[in-house]
């Protein structure tokens, strides 16, 4: 196991197939049940840095490792749409009948699924800085870091591609994670970078990101094949109510995304966060309460 805190309730479940599915429990045992997808890359060590939020919202937010991160097995090929044969499983191991989903950067699209394929199970879905399908009337790579599009360059050109590229990320991810931070806060505006700087962020990246790779590339790259393809659901087709808040300054996941799902999500609501970027720990408390209302 990695070194999350001895707070956080941890377990492991055998799936249908025989995958191992990993998650992490944060938050009062009788709160509001949520489960939180990460972003790319990401593990369930991911969390808020003010670890007070959950008991302050009254949410049980259980995060997961998507398959290939972290201790949950690769599911090889996966589109979007996969992970929500995998929330089912979750969810019935942990007895939430109904519950919320929340996705930050990579994790959206995947919460978006469970909304569009399980019914009723979802009470509604919170997005931060989602990306939008990559399709062709859209330009996906516009208003990105060079660094985001090289990688995606890479997904679209294959796994062998994408697969090549990642490998020197992962293996500074093992041996060096704070370079990898400080790389990327290069990139970025200067709200990112303040917060990035936040010593208890820093921390909470390092652990996050140092259990991402624990499988080297494996759920990195089914990531970027992912969102690069079709997800496998349609936006027109998510029912519950949906809201996206997205950083007015954000280059990973640009505005043009958001406001993109925004249209083709029939339920969602999009909110513009003046003057942030893609770090927007300081909405996930309102996320939080809106999403388990």
């Amino acid at each position: 196991m990695s070194a999350i805190s001895d707070k956080t309730r941890q377990g492991t479940l055998e799936l249908s197939d025989g995958r191992t599915l990993a998650y992490a429990d944060r938050g009062p045992l009788g709160g509001a049940p949520l489960v939180f997808h990460h972003g790319t890359p990401g593990s369930r060590a991911g969390h808020h840095p003010d670890a007070g939020v959950y008991e302050d919202v009254g949410v049980r937010a259980v995060s997961y490792d998507r398959a290939g991160y972290g201790l949950s097995d690769r599911r090889e090929g996966r589109d979007v749409a996969a992970v929500a044969s995998d929330i089912v499983a979750l969810a019935d191991e942990l007895a939430f009948d109904r519950f919320a989903v929340m996705g930050v950067s990579g994790g959206a699209p995947h919460a978006l699924a469970c909304a569009a394929l399980l019914g009723d199970r979802i009470t509604r879905a919170a997005l931060l800085v989602t990306p939008a399908p990559n399709e062709p009337d859209f330009d996906f790579l516009a208003d990105m870091t060079q660094s985001n599009v090289n990688e995606f360059n890479a997904a679209l050109a294959g796994p062998d591609a994408i697969a090549s590229y990642l490998a020197p990320y992962v293996e500074t991810m093992r041996t060096a994670p704070e370079a990898v931070l400080d790389e990327l806060a290069a990139e970025l505006p200067v709200p990112d970078q303040a917060t990035i700087a936040r010593p208890e962020v820093r921390e909470m990246l390092v652990e996050s990101w140092r259990e991402s790779v624990r499988q080297g590339a494996a759920g990195w790259m089914d990531d970027d094949l992912a969102f690069t393809r079709p997800w496998g659901f349609e936006l027109a087709d998510v029912a519950p109510e949906v809201r996206i808040w997205q950083g007015e300054l954000d280059v990973l996941a640009p505005k043009a995304h958001g406001k993109r799902v925004a249209e083709q999500v029939p339920t969602a609501t999009f909110e513009l966060v003046p003057g942030k970027g893609h770090m927007l720990y300081d909405v996930w408390s309102d996320a939080f309460s809106w999403a388990t209302l």
